[in-house]
């Protein structure tokens, strides 16, 4: 899965990778662009699991997985 990342000067970077044809934002990058202060919670409580896919390899994030969110996942939180 390779990564793009999306930056403005007004709201930051966010990182996206298309998933089965679709695009997928990174969880943790929308939610502190809108100011929640707990990502995996705020996930938990807005999106739908038909909305979201928890990558569990730690070589896509840099990290130790983590989720993304499709578009319908987005608007959820805003």
């Amino acid at each position: 899965m390779e990564l793009q990342i999306f930056k403005n000067a007004e709201l930051g970077s966010v990182r996206s990778a298309m998933i089965n044809g679709e695009p997928y934002f990174v969880g943790k990058d929308v939610t502190e662009i809108l100011g929640y202060a707990d990502p995996n919670k705020s996930i938990a409580m807005h999106v739908d699991e038909d909305d979201k896919f928890n990558d569990k390899s730690a070589s896509s994030l840099g990290q130790s997985g983590g989720w993304f969110i499709n578009e319908s996942g987005l608007y959820s939180l805003i």
